[in-house]
């Protein structure tokens, strides 16, 4: 059976809450994530939300999200569209719902005239290769994130 993917609506906020603790979880990062499910449901479905969520259903469960921005891009003089968060959970890896997902996030850039920029750690060989398969420029860099608590 084929995944759904669609626009989540403020009824998936437990449920994609609950992916992006999945991921954090995955990437033993869960200390790292701050926002509590009240703050992630306003700050996605409030009446100006600050992020877009995307969900991917197989067999009626949600199993896969994609958190994504759109803003403006000073050097194109453009809107692009940044994709934060992409997970599947374990169980439904392997049937293409990640690329499904990425895909549809593809969709909506293409639609908006808006490129599609991602981070992806520079040991996931596998998704790197899938990336630019797919079409995507890929260029090794460090990224930087500096939290406010250590700002001297």
């Amino acid at each position: 059976m084929q995944a759904t993917i669609r626009q989540a609506t403020r009824a998936d906020a437990t449920a994609a809450y609950s992916l992006v603790c999945a991921l954090a979880d995955h990437e033993n990062a869960a200390d790292y994530l701050k926002i509590s499910e009240a703050g992630f449901t306003a700050a996605a479905f409030g009446e100006t939300p600050a992020f877009h969520v995307l969900i991917a259903e197989h067999e009626g469960q949600p199993v896969g999200i994609a958190t994504y921005i759109t803003r403006f891009h000073i050097w194109t003089g453009s809107t692009i569209i940044e994709l934060d968060d992409l997970y599947v959970s374990p169980a439904a890896r392997g049937l293409g719902i990640g690329t499904s997902l990425l895909k549809a996030v593809g969709k909506i850039g293409k639609k908006m005239k808006a490129p599609v920029k991602w981070q992806v750690n520079t040991d996931n060989t596998g998704a790197i290769n899938l990336y630019k398969r797919m079409g995507a420029d890929y260029a090794e860099r460090g990224i930087c994130f500096w939290r406010p608590e250590n700002i001297c």
